[in-house]
């Protein structure tokens, strides 16, 4: 036997109306009302895709097409939604199934939201009378909260603290790219006129209170010779640390000071070539004393800072002159830290002010 005559044999089961709608979406029992032209039917069970109310037989006719307008009744309101329905040939003696011609149509969104609430238990029903218990409206905004002074107050100091912060720390972080210390420290002494050895050699003789003329010291240098240094001037005396007879000197070792104003200090110090550099094309200089007072100064080149320089010295000697404080005798002997910092000209390489 062909598989053409099985198929003949077979006999063929008629496919019922409405088979792809047929319980694709959850029916729900919930009280309705329909009007189909001028027939009012009552709904007893409601999917999205279709519906079943209460009419007989002969009431509908199978296949045909109407607008219907159902009702949800809520007691206080009403929900009436519009959509065309065609009717079906299912159903039992007293009651018809509508299935909904197009299901997505403008009436799916209001249908949809009352099934979703009904299944969530926002719809209940009493003697035929549904009421809903879920949100009525959307939740509202928050409440634009008045502020007060004192809140206003708050923010301003805020504002004001951040400010300030922001600028102390803008300040140090200019302060640390600008700024410069030098390594060798400024030494604070009365200001004298200081004789030095001019070779190296061995001292033989010193007399810290010869008169003006008299040899105040002697050098047996290294070549044989000895060379005596004579008085320059009359003053208060006072003999280097490490200066005495048979002690070993250098050229330019400080043998003796001759101090003539007990008042005048004088302030030493060894700068290198760069902040020498700096200092010549308008950098600002000071001295930061141990005790945190900084005071302006001036950089003095003098000769032997010329000639150091010449002799490609690193570190050259100079002189500082303070220019905006009296310094004291009491600042002798201290010591301080010598700083450089650029202007605003001289951070953008505008050279001197």
């Amino acid at each position: 036997m062909s598989d053409n005559e099985i198929k003949k044999n077979v006999p063929s089961t008629a496919i019922p109306a409405g088979f792809g709608f047929e319980n694709e979406h959850p029916v729900l029992s919930m009280p309705f009302t329909v009007k189909v032209g001028d027939q009012k039917l009552e709904g007893k069970r409601i999917s999205i895709a279709e519906m079943e109310v209460v009419a007989p037989k002969d009431k509908i006719v199978a296949g045909s097409k109407d607008i219907a307008t159902l009702i949800f009744s809520f007691g206080d309101f009403t929900v009436n939604l519009t959509a065309e329905v065609i009717a079906t040939d299912r159903g039992g003696d007293d009651t018809c199934v509508l299935l909904f011609a197009e299901p997505t149509g403008p009436h799916m969104g209001q249908l949809r939201f009352i099934i979703n609430s009904f299944i969530a238990g926002d719809i209940v029903t009493l003697k035929g009378l549904m009421s809903y218990t879920g949100p009525t409206q959307p939740s509202a905004p928050k409440a634009r909260v008045e502020r007060t002074l004192r809140d206003r107050l708050r923010s301003i100091g805020m504002a004001v603290a951040s400010l300030i912060i922001a600028f102390a720390a803008g300040t140090v972080v200019f302060s640390r790219y600008t700024s410069t210390y030098e390594m060798h420290p400024v030494f604070i002494d009365r200001a004298g006129l200081a004789m030095q050895a001019t070779v190296a050699g061995q001292v033989t003789y010193v007399d810290p209170d010869a008169a003006v003329g008299e040899v105040a010291y002697s050098i047996a240098s290294t070549t044989g010779d000895v060379l005596s240094f004579q008085m320059p001037q009359e003053g208060e005396v006072a003999i280097a640390s490490n200066i005495y007879e048979g002690s070993t000197v250098l050229p330019s070792d400080l043998i003796l000071t001759i101090f003539n104003d007990s008042s005048a200090l004088r302030l030493r110090t060894l700068i290198s070539i760069e902040g020498l550099t700096r200092t010549l094309t308008g950098d600002i200089a000071a001295i930061e004393m141990a005790d945190g007072r900084k005071m302006a100064v001036e950089i003095v080149v003098n000769d032997t800072t010329r000639a150091a320089a010449l002799r490609g010295d690193i570190f050259v000697p100079v002189d500082l002159t303070v220019t905006d404080y009296e310094l004291g005798p009491s600042e002798v002997n201290k010591s301080a830290r010598l700083r450089l910092s650029k202007t605003l000209r001289g951070l953008f390489g505008l050279g001197q002010e």
